[in-house]
């Protein structure tokens, strides 16, 4: 078996662990100095329900070709909206969405990225919402106390100034219509509680989180 002084330049030769192999046969053809493909730390996606940061966020959404989502639209918002209302002239179950419950949700809507999922600093968000930091979760509570959004911040595991925000899916949500019906049956699953809801939103059956 030969030494190759120099690199495999053939597009059918690579390196692999010093070894020059024929990708179409397999065949050893000698021995390079070029480095081995398979060297290099390998990058993994984490999941999407363990993300605790901004930056773990970020590093899950690298691995999402967001091209090709579907468009982020307000259809799902308005029909929601719209048969709420509709219901409530016909049974007079009042389940309306209010219009500020709207503009909120409006407003977030505009920071999801992908999914249902927002992570953000409450400083950043909080100059979003035109509020305060301090007045923050009070703005929020509209949205949390209808049970239309579920807010975690550093006392539920994120990092320290950083806040995860989980919109109904129903209303908005970036992704496939697949993808989206999931995450609905887990959010109105009546034998679980939201914070449940919300780990097997985020990151359930393991084909959600890994983009999902």
């Amino acid at each position: 078996m030969s030494k190759l002084s120099s690199p495999p330049s053939a597009p059918n030769l690579i390196s692999v662990n010093c070894l020059v192999i024929d990708k179409s046969t397999g065949e050893i053809i000698g021995y390079g100095g070029e480095p081995s493909v398979l060297a290099g730390k390998t990058s993994y996606q984490q999941e999407l329900s363990k993300c605790r940061s901004i930056d773990d966020f970020e590093d899950h959404i690298s691995f999402i070709d967001r091209r090709k989502l579907p468009p982020h639209e307000l259809h799902a918002l308005r029909d929601a909206v719209d048969y709420a209302h509709g219901t409530w002239r016909r049974t007079g179950v009042d389940c309306r969405i209010t219009l500020p419950q709207q503009r909120l949700l409006t407003q977030l809507r505009d920071l999801v990225l992908y999914h249902n999922v927002i992570y953000i600093s409450q400083t950043a968000l909080a100059s979003k919402l035109s509020v305060s930091e301090s007045n923050l979760i009070k703005k929020l509570r509209t949205l949390t106390d209808a049970k239309l959004l579920i807010v975690r911040t550093s006392r539920d595991g994120i990092r320290t100034g950083e806040m995860k925000i989980i919109i109904n899916p129903r209303l908005i949500f970036r992704g496939s219509d697949e993808a989206r019906e999931r995450y609905m049956k887990w959010w109105y699953r009546p034998t679980c509680s939201l914070r449940t809801s919300e780990a097997n939103t985020s990151g359930s059956t393991g084909a959600i989180a890994r983009a999902a």
